[in-house]
């Protein structure tokens, strides 16, 4: 039984130093733009959209496997299994459907080759839509009685 336990314990800490290396390497490998992006204050339900860009700086080939929203308020757009080749360029849109009222934060996972893996943020605030159009003037002329 002891034996089970060390063994299990020890598969748990290399997972763990395999996972935490992992997630350094996608800032080693990757260079990321507009991974943490601030709309600032948007219209209530109005969609909303920015790309973010990254940059394979690693001397091997990386591939965007795939891009995954926390929420349907969010959509990504980006080719699916794109070959990023050394100091090559790629991008991923993210639309959000503005259904947020007040401040908002939401992610998007996006997951590469080799085990590469970057969550992403975007954050702004929610506002009622308001018509200021100023009410028409009506020029009234007194009458004498």
């Amino acid at each position: 039984m002891k034996k089970v336990i060390l063994f299990l314990g020890l598969f748990l800490a290399i997972s763990s130093l395999v996972s935490a290396q992992t997630s350094t390497n996608v800032d080693e490998s990757i260079k990321f733009k507009n991974d943490q992006y601030d709309f600032g204050k948007i219209s209530f339900g109005k969609p909303v959209s920015y790309t973010i860009e990254f940059t394979n700086t690693s001397k091997d080939t990386v591939i965007l496997l795939s891009a995954r929203p926390g929420c349907g308020c969010t959509t990504p757009n980006f080719k699916p299994n794109e070959k990023i080749a050394p100091g090559k360029n790629g991008q991923v849109q993210i639309t959000f459907n503005g259904s947020a009222m007040g401040a908002f934060s939401r992610f998007t996972d996006l997951e590469f080759s080799n085990g590469l893996h970057k969550q992403t943020k975007f954050s702004g605030e929610g506002v009622a839509i308001t018509n200021n159009t100023p009410a028409p003037v009506i020029n009234q002329t007194p009458t004498n009685h």
